[in-house]
């Protein structure tokens, strides 16, 4: 099966187990308003502009995709204000409604390229760059595991250590994410994340981030994120 097909696959799998309440997804999250969900599916399907207010204002967008995370966003068009892709958060969007208008998709837009241009669901173009994080020998093992970027390069150091560098935005949720390495990980680039980290690297984890940012531990062990000095 091609790689796109087999992702797709994945993520079609993921949704099922979901929705037959056999899968959920730990961790914290905005509620959503009841039926937005829905509108926006049905206007991905078609596909159909999507009427709504958001803001306060009357909105009407061509949906192209959703980025999932903490919060969740919808990447759409809105042809009244440009060409370019917007996000709207979820939970921001009122009285949704996929309308019976029937748009045509740009054929060179891809989802997957689009999301991999921020860390998390947040883009912050004016901060898109160079990131790059060294993690010490003794969690580079654990390191090893993840995939913290789709475009990820990583080089093994002759100490042990592990270089891991992508290009991406998200400077808070990087930071959000490092936070769990305690001062097991350095960033060396941008300047401006490593301001952001400096102060907040733990010495006292007991256990390092394993296979979920939602769930730390879910090898085994324990973790004390604010256990005194």
């Amino acid at each position: 099966m091609p790689a796109a097909a087999a992702r797709a696959a994945e993520v079609d799998a993921e949704a099922l187990l979901e929705a037959h309440g056999q899968a959920a997804r730990p961790g914290p999250a905005v509620p959503i308003r009841p039926g937005v969900l829905e509108a926006v599916s049905q206007a991905l399907r078609g596909p159909f502009r999507l009427r709504m207010t958001y803001g306060g204002k009357p909105r009407e967008v061509e949906p192209y995709g959703v980025l999932l995370g903490a919060r969740r966003y919808l990447v759409a068009r809105e042809p009244a204000s440009g060409e370019g892709y917007k996000h709207f958060r979820f939970d921001r969007i009122e009285a949704p409604e996929a309308t019976e208008t029937w748009f045509a998709r740009d054929p060179a837009f891809s989802l997957s390229r689009h999301s991999a241009r921020a860390f998390g669901s947040f883009h912050d173009d004016a901060r898109h760059g160079r990131v790059t994080w060294r993690f010490a020998p003794e969690a580079a093992a654990q390191a090893g595991e993840w995939q913290f970027h789709p475009g990820q390069r990583v080089v093994r150091e002759p100490d042990g250590a592990l270089i891991v560098s992508f290009e991406a935005s998200g400077w808070l949720e990087m930071a959000w994410h490092l936070y769990m390495w305690g001062d097991a990980v350095q960033v060396l680039e941008p300047k401006g994340l490593a301001r952001i980290v400096e102060g907040w690297q733990r010495s006292d984890f007991e256990a390092l981030p394993r296979c979920s940012q939602f769930v730390p531990t879910c090898q085994g062990g324990r973790v004390a994120l604010h256990r005194g000095p």
